[in-house]
């Protein structure tokens, strides 16, 4: 009787902003956070959460209403054909628990969501209440930036974080604290919750070419899992996104070559970046960069695997 009582408090108590949430327990466990959007260039680090959701068979146990955090007009739900049924999909922020994947007794529950318009207050309060529930010890966020880097030098990691110092589950311990100053996202307005509450946090952000923004970049997810695997005992079967970077390089390098401009712009980016110089102002030939990215949509779907 104790037990169904404290289960419908549970549920009373989140019950205004979640849609669904199944009962569970951890005596211990880790956030892993990357959001859609602001925070997401090349749609890299919610590409790498996903791959940590398939892998380790993550199990959805909650999902935000998304009616109370979206204007639809400026993130707009698909419709897609799924055999005879039509689908619609909303824009979401849903809870996956990969237990006791850490070790025997901590878990790991991955948030990979969309970032919210509205209630950002809101929206953190109650996924710190939720996670507080949840015995959560730290916080990690991926995020992916647009940077002035050839991506001919591979991809950058930064790490970053609130909090000096991580727990013992952490391989790596020192973490150097952000030194930005402007405009952020959400992932920084919760890991200051988090870190009010103290609970540690950490940032691992990969930097994309600002020159391929739009088309979704498989180097930057495989770079993103690489640095998580350095910090967490998590391991991946990066096989799969290999072989998706080696056709998207591929369909790169055939479209550059045909583009002297390009050419010469990435060169000189090259000579910026070895020369640990990496500010070279973003070329101003908007055409130019739109017909590589005209390029490389004509590719989408097709035989290059850069789509998916």
């Amino acid at each position: 009787m104790l037990l169904l009582n404290i289960i419908h408090l549970f549920k009373l108590f989140f019950m205004d902003y979640f849609k669904k949430l199944e009962n569970i327990t951890c005596s211990k466990s880790i956030l892993l956070i990357a959001f859609k959007g602001w925070s997401d260039a090349a749609e890299g680090a919610t590409s790498a959460v996903k791959t940590v959701i398939d892998q380790h068979d993550g199990e959805l146990f909650a999902s935000i209403e998304e009616e109370e955090f979206f204007a639809f007009a400026r993130e707009r739900p698909n419709v897609k054909n799924e055999k005879k049924d039509r689908i619609i999909e909303w824009p979401s922020n849903n809870l996956f628990l990969i237990k006791d994947v850490i070790n025997s007794d901590t878990s790991l529950i991955v948030l990979n969501g969309t970032e919210p318009h509205f209630k950002w207050k809101t929206f953190t309060k109650e996924i710190t209440k939720l996670m507080m529930a949840l015995n959560v010890s730290s916080v990690v966020t991926l995020g992916a930036l647009l940077d002035s880097i050839p991506h001919t030098r591979g991809v950058k990691t930064t790490i970053t974080g609130p909090d000096p110092y991580m727990p013992d589950n952490f391989k790596k311990i020192k973490i150097e604290p952000s030194k930005y100053e402007g405009p952020t996202g959400i992932t920084s307005i919760l890991l200051d919750e988090f870190r009010k509450l103290g609970i540690p946090g950490m940032s691992i952000w990969a930097h994309a070419p600002h020159y391929l923004q739009s088309s979704p970049n498989p180097l930057v997810a495989q770079a993103l899992l690489e640095e998580l695997s350095k910090w967490l005992p998590l391991s991946f079967n990066i096989d799969k996104l290999q072989k998706k970077s080696q056709k998207y390089m591929n369909a790169l390098d055939n479209a550059i070559s045909q583009d002297s401009e390009l050419q010469s712009y990435i060169e000189k980016l090259e000579t910026k970046y070895d020369s640990a110089v990496v500010d070279f102002p973003p070329v101003d030939d908007k055409l130019l960069l739109k017909d590589l990215e005209k390029y490389l949509e004509t590719k989408r779907g097709g035989d290059t695997g850069i789509a998916e």
